[in-house]
């Protein structure tokens, strides 16, 4: 059981869930008789059995982490609706292992459920979610959507409940998961690239299979790139002496630059300014001497390949109009239907289904923004119940403030940026993300690993 939970503990663990999320989730073409991808239903079920051996075996509920977020990123289907999952019946086989080991968990164990520090954040918005059923007509898509939030709330009560948490377990998590993201966007481009082989190099990286990675498209691979991006500064803190990290971090960087993506490209501004001001102003000599290493290799590599920019800039002089709208990406038109149904519903707002209704199609569209979501999908209840949570989130995090605190809000901050026009706030796996390390960063044992000497951060001497 030692040697087990060691393995457990371990890089090698989150490097094999990543791993295997990545394989399944890179078989993107169906499986017919299958209308769910058969390979991702594989992954999710040994991901899954993952989940459940560790709840059988470990009161610990920490090392569930690494292959529950591995599930919510291994769906390669694009347009899902409610129906998708249940296609091939794996969805039932997966949810009973799942069901299994948490029973087993609860009888084993028997934990104390506790009310932690975030909790009247997401009971609040958890609230917000169903709110809207009293009061608009019925619909029976409003209801699994309106019910999620509630998984958000019972996934937090259990892990800031259960877990023996480790924040250096954490942004190990996060440095994986940010490559397992980069390597999608990577796969993705070099399918495009396959596709088109009468095209030059540059625009055939360009190209792309698909604008839809399955469970999201390519702005919301930059978000969550941006919220895990700073896994690689911990460990660059961590350990100043390497030149790995460095040069890893370099797969990211190029994935949002070759996404395309203009969203994608505003939170990642501001997570590049927000990271160099933190490295100006907390990093020490041998941090400020590698980034600056670093940043002149960025820019040889950016001349080598500056073919890449001028295809960009032409992208983006194509995509310009004087149309706000049709810039946009015709969002001023959601933001205005989106108006429309707060002031018919401004208390507790339309619903989880009211944007479907003015764009009906195979799956669920949001409002492109965390602002006019909450107000329109939610109402005034809803945004109240935001400000809330957010207020939780920045009380604690600005209090007794730590490197790892201050690199959380630097992939928060970044994020939350891109929001601003885009689903990012109510996406799910991002709310399971956000549940995840903020009951981490409540449970964990050990608050820092590093102490601040001269208004520079040096790592603790064990």
């Amino acid at each position: 059981m030692k040697k087990i939970e060691r393995f457990l503990s371990s890089d090698y663990y989150i490097a094999f869930t990543m791993l295997i999320t990545v394989i399944a989730w890179s078989f993107y073409k169906e499986t017919p008789p299958y209308l769910f991808n058969y390979y991702n239903s594989i992954g999710i079920i040994v991901l899954v059995s993952l989940v459940a051996l560790s709840l059988m075996l470990f009161k610990n509920t920490l090392y569930t982490i690494p292959p529950i977020l591995g599930i919510l990123i291994v769906v390669n289907k694009s347009n899902m609706d409610l129906s998708t999952a249940t296609q091939g019946g794996f969805i039932y086989y997966a949810f009973s292992i799942f069901v299994l080991g948490l029973v087993i968990y609860m009888i084993r164990f028997r934990p104390k459920l506790k009310i932690g520090i975030f909790f009247i954040g997401f009971l609040a918005i958890a609230l917000s979610y169903v709110m809207p059923l009293l009061f608009i007509p019925f619909d029976v898509t409003n209801i699994p959507t309106s019910l999620i939030a509630f998984l958000y709330l019972i996934l937090y009560v259990l892990f800031s409940s259960t877990a023996k948490s480790n924040l250096n377990y954490l942004f190990k998590i996060l440095l994986f998961l940010n490559l397992a993201f980069t390597a999608q966007v990577f796969i993705y481009l070099y399918r495009g690239y396959l596709q088109n082989p009468d095209l030059e190099f540059y625009y055939r990286i360009f190209s792309g299979w698909n604008r839809n990675l399955g469970w999201a498209n390519i702005n919301d691979m930059c978000f969550y790139i941006g919220l895990t991006f700073p896994g690689y500064i911990y460990f660059i803190f961590k350990r100043p002496k390497t030149y790995l990290i460095w040069f890893l971090m370099i797969f990211p960087i190029a994935a949002v630059i070759l996404s395309k993506s203009r969203g994608g490209m505003l939170g990642f501004a501001v997570l590049v300014i927000l990271s160099l001001l933190f490295f100006a102003l907390k990093g020490n000599k041998k941090h400020l001497t590698h980034g600056l290493v670093f940043l002149v290799i960025l820019a040889v590599l950016s001349y080598i390949g500056r073919e890449i920019y001028y295809i960009w800039w032409d992208y983006f002089k194509q995509t310009w109009s004087s149309d706000i709208d049709e810039f946009s990406t015709f969002r001023i038109t959601i933001y205005k239907v989106g108006l429309r149904n707060f002031l018919e519903y401004p208390i507790f707002g339309a619903g989880w289904a009211s944007l479907q209704k003015e764009f009906p199609g195979s799956r669920l569209f949001m409002y492109h923004s965390t602002l006019v979501q909450s107000l329109a999908a939610m109402g005034i209840f809803g945004f109240v119940a935001l400000l809330v949570h957010y207020f939780q989130v920045f009380k604690y995090m600005l209090r007794n403030i730590t490197l790892e605190k201050y690199l959380f809000l630097i992939g928060y901050l970044a994020s939350q940026a891109h929001g601003l026009i885009d689903n990012v706030q109510y996406a799910v796996p991002y709310s399971i993300m956000i549940v995840i390390i903020l009951a981490v960063f409540e449970t964990s044992d050990m608050k820092t690993s590093f102490e601040e000497l001269h208004n520079k951060f040096h790592l603790l001497k064990d």
